[in-house]
């Protein structure tokens, strides 16, 4: 099965609607490549680098495919705020905006407003992705910017060469794009930076974000080999981020601190608790505070702040919660219908991995028979050869199951059951398996949250 993880992405990409963006296979292994070469040379300098993210934003203006009137200024864009345009380009229009790759492919659809003045415009773009963009290098290899500028790390944003534009990924699921004319160049970091989103879903991750300080919004996200990422700020200058670590790496709190590329540096490190489980706190490279505790076997997490007090960040990581233990027809917190099968359910079992964690639960009939199972995955090496050679036997197959875009898998055996994966957002993997008939009754019956 070596080499199958990039057909795969590759394929699941391709499926997602609205987009259509597979990643190239060169262009992504060398953006991938590249990147962690620098990161090796940064490592020495880097402290709490994911804490730092900034926002910028900008690069090649979208293909346009309506010119509608022009309408009145808004502020707000498919759940985006624009905080700031510079004056004297009059009224926005509302538009629908595409992104092509260089073979002509439309890569992206999304919405976008336009301000434009003569030669001067700037334009905000938003696409909502459904996780199939997940970073920087997503971004590089749908090959929709000109000329774009390798970034330091897959969450930054890229920028293109001529410095007009450029685009990010936001959220899980949301990419955003600023272009501006080039006599604007110098207004473009600013008209990123004034950008919030209007409210942000406190899952992620698997985790649940039940507070943050007032003021602050969802700034970026991120995920390198260990770790899964989201990042807030404010317009004060206050930054915080969330890592979460799945697999081995969460097995102790000295593997939770090592975990990630570059590994965090972190000074006076002391215990401390969260919601009454042993925990570290520390203190960043850039002076903030830091906490980082094990919420169950095999899940870690890591809050780091920056220009903000110790007590908000406690107060931030006792508000996290995890998936309530599996009940009644639920998996790790997901609920699962299996209305209409005389089905009785087994044991949950749980399993930690060297990048990933997965809960299982099996239901079988009276007579034993027609076993129904699904496993919750989650984990940043989800999508890993290792992790599909842990779910399949052969090379799985592109499907279709109830409107869901996923993979048939090989079971190994001879068997009238089919066993079917998809992965409705980044770090998530549902694995049913179930006789032919009832596939589709189930995984439609899948209530992803």
């Amino acid at each position: 099965m070596r080499g199958i993880e990039e057909r795969l992405r590759q394929g699941m990409t391709e499926a997602t609607r609205p987009v259509r963006g597979a990643p190239e296979l060169a262009v992504r292994v060398t953006a991938r490549v590249a990147l962690r070469r620098r990161r090796r040379r940064l490592a020495a300098s880097v402290t709490a680098a994911a804490a730092a993210v900034l926002v910028v934003v900008g690069v090649m203006s979208s293909h346009i495919v309506t010119r509608p009137d022009p309408v009145a200024t808004s502020p707000e864009l498919d759940g985006v705020r624009i905080g700031y345009i510079p004056e004297g380009l009059g009224a926005p229009r509302r538009l629908r905006a595409q992104e092509k790759d260089r073979n002509g492919a439309i890569r992206l659809r999304g919405e976008a407003l336009r301000w434009q003045a003569g030669r001067d415009f700037v334009q905000v773009t938003v696409y909502r992705t459904h996780g199939a963009v997940r970073d920087a290098l997503d971004i590089l290899a749908m090959n929709v910017l000109y000329l774009p500028v390798e970034p330091r790390y897959s969450s930054d944003p890229v920028v293109s060469g001529d410095g007009t534009s450029s685009m990010w990924v936001a959220d899980y699921g949301l990419v955003l794009k600023v272009a501006v004319s080039v006599t604007l160049k110098g207004e473009r970091d600013r008209i990123a930076d004034a950008l919030r989103l209007v409210g942000w879903n406190p899952a992620f991750a698997g985790i649940r974000v039940s507070y943050m300080p007032a003021g602050m919004w969802v700034s970026g996200t991120g995920a390198d080999s260990d770790v899964l990422s989201r990042f807030w700020r404010d317009g004060a200058g206050r930054r915080v981020s969330i890592d979460v670590v799945y697999g081995r790496g969460a097995a102790t709190l000295e593997k939770l601190r090592a975990a990630g590329q570059p590994p965090e540096v972190l000074t006076d490190v002391r215990p401390a608790s969260v919601r009454g489980r042993p925990a570290y706190a520390a203190t960043t490279g850039q002076g903030g505070p830091a906490l980082l505790w094990l919420v169950k076997p095999g899940i870690g997490v890591r809050i780091r702040g920056d220009h903000l007090p110790e007590g908000d960040l406690v107060r931030i990581a006792e508000g996290i919660q995890s998936p309530p233990e599996s009940q009644g027809e639920s998996v790790d917190g997901i609920a699962i219908s299996l209305a209409g099968l005389d089905l009785r359910p087994g044991p949950v079992e749980t399993a930690v991995a060297a990048r990933w964690r997965s809960t299982t639960r099996r239901w079988t009939g009276a007579d034993g028979k027609d076993a129904v199972t699904v496993s919750i995955q989650r984990g940043a090496g989800l999508l890993s050869s290792v992790w599909w050679e842990s779910v399949s036997r052969g090379e799985p197959k592109p499907a279709t199951v109830a409107g869901v875009q996923g993979h048939l898998l090989d079971t190994g055996i001879s068997t009238t059951s089919r066993k079917f994966t998809w992965t409705p957002v980044s770090g998530l993997a549902i694995v049913v398996t179930a006789p032919a008939p009832d596939l589709r009754r189930i995984v439609k019956g899948v209530a992803v949250p």
